[in-house]
């Protein structure tokens, strides 16, 4: 299922509100679950190309018109909670450490060198050992997220 939500006009540069920004919201099932993703568009004054694509939507809500749409922020809450719930390269528990002790962004070696302090890098997932990035795990989501997203892709 997907939908398409146009938001309307904001003026991504200068101040004028020329740029029509689009946000598409897809829940599918390819056999482990319900995965949600979610990304947005913020078109040209024609309306022929982009100047912004992609995973922008925490970008967005700073933007006073959408911060502010309740229907914008149901999304970003959803999307920054659940975007592509089956690319964790972590589990749970590795990942809530590492979103508490991490002090850099991005870089692998450190995130395994930290796992490793904890006693964290190598830990059992279906009962077999798991290290951390060597698979894209999948995390279900909530029931009460789950019928809210329905909701929102089915308008």
């Amino acid at each position: 299922m997907k939908r398409t939500i146009n938001f309307g006009k904001i003026a991504f540069y200068g101040k004028r509100k020329v740029n029509e920004v689009t946000v598409d919201i897809c829940l599918k099932d390819e056999g482990k679950g319900p995965v949600f993703s979610v990304c947005a568009d913020v078109w040209n004054a024609s309306h022929t190309d982009i100047v912004a694509g992609g995973q922008i939507i925490s970008e967005l809500s700073k933007f006073k018109y959408l911060g502010g749409n309740e229907l914008f922020k149901k999304i970003h809450r959803l999307w920054k909670k659940h975007h592509l719930n089956d690319m964790h390269a972590g589990t749970p528990e590795q990942e809530k450490y590492l979103a508490e002790h991490r002090t850099w962004h991005g870089d692998y070696t450190k995130d395994c060198e930290c796992l490793k302090e904890a006693g964290l890098l190598t830990v059992q997932v279906d009962g077999k050992p798991y290290k951390y990035g060597h698979a894209w795990l999948y995390w279900p989501i909530p029931e009460q997220d789950l019928e809210e997203m329905k909701k929102l892709v089915e308008g």
